[in-house]
């Protein structure tokens, strides 16, 4: 991509981002996405077109999913560290005289 195709308009970057043009200005709105990194109006003023830099886009996407499944994973490693705590657990002679105990 050179350096004028990295500023594309919203449809082009829509689906070059694989996402719907309408997910794109929810993003903008909700600051997502960083004014003069990640978009600008293409005249400068507000209310003008819109066009996006698809690089910095990605890089964000790329830094939050990292951030995203590092968080999921830490959930579901302290998950299972409590699940483990809670499973009953029987020491191997224990566990022998409960069998025989229930197959007599």
């Amino acid at each position: 991509m050179t350096h004028f195709e990295e500023w594309v308009h919203e449809p082009e970057a829509a689906k070059l981002l694989s996402v719907k043009q309408s997910t794109l200005r929810s993003m903008r709105r909700q600051r997502r996405l960083d004014p003069g990194t990640h978009w600008i109006y293409a005249t400068g003023a507000i209310g003008g077109p819109v066009i996006y830099n698809i690089p910095s886009i990605r890089e964000m996407q790329r830094r939050r999913t990292l951030e995203a499944v590092k968080s999921e994973d830490e959930r579901r490693e302290e998950l299972l560290k409590r699940r483990s705590q809670t499973i009953e657990s029987y020491r191997d002679n224990y566990r022998n005289q409960i069998i025989k105990e229930v197959q007599a």
